[in-house]
């Protein structure tokens, strides 16, 4: 009894123990809200792990930490902090991790079993048990031609965190712009509503000695009242540009005002573009570059590429795989060696089909591919346009403000020489800084346009940065 236990024992026990041994234990983790939230609020630009984070992205160590913030700066921080790149780079980390999976080879199976016999046949021994190993063996490279598709598709992965580091960048830019372009159209206001404050100060004062009459007064006052009501509403906007700019660089309003934001000469900032655009030969390598390395265009060509792969794993997958079998069986008293072959037979005969699926799933990619590039042949075209109707557009409003300035300068010896009284040269003043307003607009317009270039062909013209080669 004690040996037909055991014998009973033994081929089961095994089985479990070979099975069980290289289990991972499950370790859960689940999702804390509050963590979380603490974790998004301990997020801070002036800490060690982001200073660690800025040197590995080859920035300056000696300009550590940021005195101010600008686009590049604003960018490392949303790459390190926003959790947008966080979902991107985990992707890009299961992407990985299926390529591991798709190089394991197929593990081969143990199998057991126990019989018992009446002995009716004379049978020696009672008990029959036996042990067999299945050992499969992938034909024709399968495994390769798997991780080979997991591959390019880890690189589609890998070109995801890019776009969406580019995505951040450009977005923070906009920001920017929108921040200084807020400064400057405060500040014209701030000085348009003195202006209009001395005019009915002094259009007051002729009214008192009968030179003029209210109906002179009133369409200055109309202009006052909306000059007051323009600089409340942009006063208003600041806190809001600066918590959006906060938010889009991944902080806390209250960490990110710790450093100041970076000042921005925006005549010279036109003046670089314009210089930069003079020489057309930049454009066009410009242009041609954008054909070839635009972040999208490289993932299409990587989601190609692992199409390909997919046909290729559907013709491998015609040569069926085979299992070798070797087993011991102790039958009724006999030992019994034996070895098995077995493979799949493709009597349905599917592959033609799956071969052709996959190849039609790799004509979509193709055809995708070309519909991306003419797109970004036709905003290319587009963004260039506008980038020269911006220098067009800055080009007229300096010669209108020389002109301007000119007549001012005319106007003010008249008013040293006394032939004109205070009231005439404030409005020249006036008039003058309308034009200074239209001169910050169309500069702003064209460093919009040149955010827009750099946003079609996606690549910095005045910066080393590249959100392609973030590193943990």
């Amino acid at each position: 009894m004690h040996i037909s236990r055991l014998a009973f024992a033994l081929p089961v026990a095994l089985v479990f123990w070979l099975t069980g041994c290289a289990n991972t234990p499950y370790v859960a983790k689940p999702a804390e809200p509050q963590q979380v939230t603490q974790k998004l609020l301990a997020k801070d630009p002036l800490g060690k792990a982001f200073k660690t984070f800025c040197i590995a992205q080859n920035y300056p160590e000696n300009k550590l930490p940021f005195t101010s913030w600008g686009v590049d700066e604003l960018t490392l921080s949303a790459l390190y902090h926003h959790t947008k790149l966080d979902v991107s780079k985990a992707q890009l980390a299961a992407a990985k991790a299926a390529i591991e999976s798709a190089g394991m080879r197929t593990s081969p199976t143990l199998g057991a079993h126990v019989a018992r016999s009446n002995q009716a046949n004379g049978d020696i021994r009672p008990f029959s048990y036996g042990l067999n190993v299945d050992i499969p063996i992938e034909t024709n490279n399968k495994r390769a031609l798997r991780v080979e598709e997991a591959q390019h598709l880890a690189e589609a992965a890998r070109l995801d965190v890019a776009e969406t580091g580019w995505a951040l960048h450009s977005q923070l830019k906009q920001d920017w712009l929108d921040y200084h372009e807020h400064l400057a159209r405060t500040a014209y206001l701030k000085s348009a509503v003195q202006q209009y404050d001395k005019q009915v100060a002094l259009m007051q004062k002729r009214i008192q000695l009968g030179l003029s009459s209210n109906s002179d007064l009133a369409p200055i006052l109309t202009q006052q009242t909306n000059m007051h009501a323009q600089l409340a509403q942009s006063t208003s906007r600041h806190d809001t540009l600066i918590a959006r700019m906060a938010t889009d660089a991944g902080l806390t309003q209250e960490k990110f005002t710790q450093i100041p934001v970076a000042p921005l000469d925006a005549e010279a900032a036109a003046s670089d573009i314009n210089t930069f655009f003079a020489d057309p030969q930049h454009t066009n390598n410009l242009q041609s570059d954008a054909l070839l390395n635009r972040i999208d265009i490289r993932r299409s060509l990587a989601k190609y590429a692992a199409a390909e792969s997919k046909i290729k794993q559907e013709v491998a997958k015609q040569t069926p795989d085979i299992s070798i079998s070797p087993g011991f069986l102790f039958e009724f008293g006999d030992k019994i060696w034996s070895l098995g072959f077995s493979s799949l037979l493709n009597m349905l005969n599917k592959n033609p089909s799956l071969i052709h699926k996959a190849e039609k799933l790799r004509a979509v990619e193709g055809a995708q591919f070309e519909a991306l590039q003419a797109t970004v042949i036709g905003e290319t075209a587009q963004a260039k346009a506008q980038l020269g109707a911006a220098q067009l557009q800055l080009q007229h409003a300096y010669l209108q403000r020389s002109s301007q300035l000119a007549a001012l300068q005319r106007l003010q010896k008249q008013f040293d020489a006394g032939l004109i009284d205070r009231l005439e040269i404030t409005q020249a003043e006036t008039l003058f800084n309308n034009h200074i307003e239209s001169t910050l607009t169309a500069q702003f317009a064209l460093l919009r346009a040149m955010a827009r270039f750099e946003d079609v062909i996606q690549r910095t013209i005045h910066s080393q940065f590249s959100t392609e080669t973030i590193k943990p």
